[in-house]
């Protein structure tokens, strides 16, 4: 991004004089300076890192002008020089008054009013604001961090309107920043889709369908009795055995690792003005084009390929401390590739190499962890999967509630394996009395600890609410919980089994949901 300073100098168009105030450390001008002069300087100074000297000037000009726009243009470069003072409040109020006296409100406003909104915990104000930006120009949504955007998204996930009409936004813009895979756009386009199936629009759901790529989010979509109406198209898309929509998944995901390969263009400046349009997205990132062709070759069940496509890159410990917190990643499919082909050992091995780097800044890092934990237990490394539930759970703030219920899913488990079944019992009594911290834990520890009255009431519970439904009905697909060669947790896999035989968990399953036709079905 330009400079403060060179973005407000093209954007100043006023010529108006407001006295003689000079920016500080400069010779007073013999003539006023203008406003044009005064804001531009106060725009070098903010850019130079001299917020305070710059607060001067600019609360000096607020005084001297009753013009709406040009205290706009004030308060807007008021909230920057607040900013970089970490006086949140006050920055957030004054870009909300930039953008309120501003006719048509530049990219870099509403990009700052976003950021002050959702750092001062605003998150219906940055949601509001996410949605004037996908509608006025949906270019600028790729110049949002995607981390704070997926934060909005979420946060505001609880309130149906608000969530349904972010969705509705972003997913209408095209919403594909440079550091994400196709695969995150496809999962809005999943509960799009079900929001809008469920306010009977169907025809509007349909063209959302059209554009789903991820083959995972088309049988998601036909497995679920609320689409049903869309069942004839998600077929007809999967084909045999899932074939086409693997081929087309694959095709997209290859062309955007392909663009990511080439050098990248000198970047085009984006006017300040929302009137010039932006060029098309950014290129995506490398690293995180690599991950989303590998997880389609993983899909399409082209494991071999996949790995080949991670094993030569972030190998040594610089690399993998260099890693964001999207980029982890890709070190976490290679591990859990490396498993799903027997070779434990060199998936153990890279999870450690992974998890031992510097988790400041990648929170992230505990989910890796975690994934670790599950996938030691079940190999039946159960003295594994404690120390590195030992490891999660010395995590501190980085490790939720949330995750901890997984922390204490691999203990038990493990603890079990090895013969310990009180301790097994204790280490998930805080999960046990609060499951809905996390079902998908619970369920599996109940497996884990023969507790399958308790794991089935757990499903049943599960398929009738509306938010878990769509997940549940596909954790008892056929092709994820049929027994295979090589797979991992078996103990997991025949619990799943025998709770979806179950009378009570077949009704419900019934009630909501399909096995989807073993003729399109992926094979796993």
């Amino acid at each position: 991004m330009l400079p403060i300073a060179v973005l407000l100098m093209a954007a100043t168009t006023t010529a108006t004089t407001t006295g003689t105030t000079t920016v500080p450390g400069q010779v007073p001008a013999t003539e006023p300076r203008s406003f044009d002069e005064n804001i531009s300087g106060a725009a070098i100074l903010v850019d130079a890192g001299k917020a305070e000297a710059a607060l001067v000037l600019l609360d000096s000009m607020l005084g001297q002008t009753d013009l709406p726009i040009e205290k706009g243009k004030i308060e807007g470069l008021r909230s920057f020089a607040l900013a970089r003072l970490n006086r949140i409040p006050e920055a957030r109020k004054a870009i909300e008054a930039a953008v309120a006296s501003s006719p048509a409100p530049t990219m870099l406003l509403l990009r700052q009013l976003f950021l002050l909104r959702a750092f001062n915990g605003d998150a219906p104000g940055a949601s509001e604001t996410l949605q004037l930006i996908a509608a006025t120009d949906p270019e600028g949504l790729s110049e949002l961090p995607t981390e704070i955007v997926s934060g909005v998204i979420g946060a505001v996930a609880k309130d149906p309107v608000r969530s349904f009409e972010v969705d509705y936004s972003l997913v209408q813009a095209n919403w594909l920043p440079d550091d994400a895979t196709i695969s995150s756009l496809d999962q809005l386009r999943l509960r799009l889709v079900v929001e809008l199936v469920k306010r009977e629009r169907v025809d509007d759901a349909r063209a959302i369908l059209a554009d789903v790529l991820n083959p995972i989010i088309l049988v998601r979509i036909g497995i679920d009795k609320r689409l049903q109406a869309l069942w004839p198209e998600v077929e007809t898309r999967l084909g045999p055995g899932a074939d086409i929509a693997d081929a087309v998944f694959v095709a997209a995901a290859k062309a955007r690792y392909d663009a990511a390969q080439k050098p990248a263009a000198p970047p085009a400046q984006r006017q300040p003005q929302a009137l010039v349009q932006a060029p098309l997205q950014a290129p995506p990132q490398a690293l995180i084009a690599r991950l989303g062709y590998a997880e389609a070759l993983n899909i399409a069940s082209r494991e071999p390929e996949a790995l080949a496509l991670l094993s030569d890159v972030v190998k040594t410990p610089a690399e993998l401390a260099a890693l964001n917190d999207r980029e982890i990643w890709l070190v976490n499919l290679q591990a859990a590739l490396l498993g799903d082909t027997g070779k434990v050992d060199e998936a153990l091995a890279r999870y450690d190499a992974l998890n031992a780097a510097p988790i400041e800044g990648r929170p992230g890092l505990i989910g890796t962890i975690i994934n670790q934990g599950l996938f030691a237990q079940g190999a039946g490394r159960a003295e594994k999967a404690l120390a590195v539930a030992d490891m999660a759970d010395s995590k501190g703030p980085f490790a939720n509630e949330f995750a901890r219920a997984y922390t204490a899913q691999v203990r038990a488990c493990a603890l079990r394996q090895l013969g310990k079944p009180a301790e097994a019992n204790a280490a998930v009594a805080a999960l046990a009395a609060k499951p809905e911290i996390n079902d998908s834990a619970y369920i599996s520890a109940m497996i884990c600890l023969d507790r399958m009255d308790d794991a089935a009431a757990a499903v049943v519970q599960q398929l009738a609410s509306e938010d878990g439904r769509n997940e549940m009905l596909f954790e008892l697909q056929p092709f994820l919980i049929n027994d295979r060669p090589g797979a991992n947790d078996p103990k997991q896999r025949a619990g799943m089994r025998a709770l979806k035989a179950r009378t009570d968990v077949k009704a419900a399953f019934a009630k909501v949901g399909r096995d989807l036709p073993a003729r399109v079905s992926p094979p796993r």
